[in-house]
């Protein structure tokens, strides 16, 4: 039996269609393609590949393991980088991609890490930003779904790696 239940807040259509106008506008922002997409893994792993299916010029894809919750459904606070970018993003133009930005702590920490390697641009992309908990500023350049508070599971999103596969985004309780 299931211990948590699960309520459907974005379905997989209203995703499809969000991530869809996310691909256009990169695609119109860097028409000479030369973007290199670094994934936060693991929850940016499905965005990623439908948002990179979405962009109409070329890109290169890279990816980082990066972990502040570990098994728990609360940060820790402390950035455990667990596998960095493999390629070289000197003078690239990167595009973080992360699944959620809640507490804010990953995403502006893996920033500035990316930023001390010289590359061109650096700019951010989350599926959704939760604003609710934020303790670090983080910009996001571009976001799917702004939510004020909630765990929130499936499309990649995880409660202890169960949910991941879900086609829409649940909040659970």
């Amino acid at each position: 039996m299931d211990e948590f239940t699960r309520t459907l807040l974005f379905d997989s259509a209203v995703i499809a269609q969000r991530v869809a106008e996310l691909g256009a506008h990169i695609s119109a922002k860097y028409p000479q393609g030369d973007v290199l997409f670094i994934g936060i893994l693991k929850g940016s792993f499905i965005f990623l590949a439908d948002l990179a299916r979405a962009v109409s010029v070329e890109c290169k894809i890279d990816f980082a393991k990066i972990s502040s919750y570990g098994n728990s459904t609360e940060s820790s606070g402390v950035l455990n980088v667990i596998m960095d970018v493999g390629q070289d993003v000197k003078g690239r133009n990167v595009i973080l991609v992360d699944d959620i930005v809640d507490t804010g702590l990953t995403l502006s920490e893996y920033r500035k890490r990316v930023e001390a390697l010289q590359p061109k641009t650096v700019e951010t992309i989350a599926l959704i930003d939760k604003t609710g908990r934020r303790e670090k500023h983080v910009e996001l350049d571009y976001y799917g779904f702004r939510i004020e508070s909630g765990f929130v599971v499936g499309y990649g999103l995880d409660c202890d790696e169960r949910f991941r596969n879900l086609p829409g985004i649940y909040v659970l309780s």
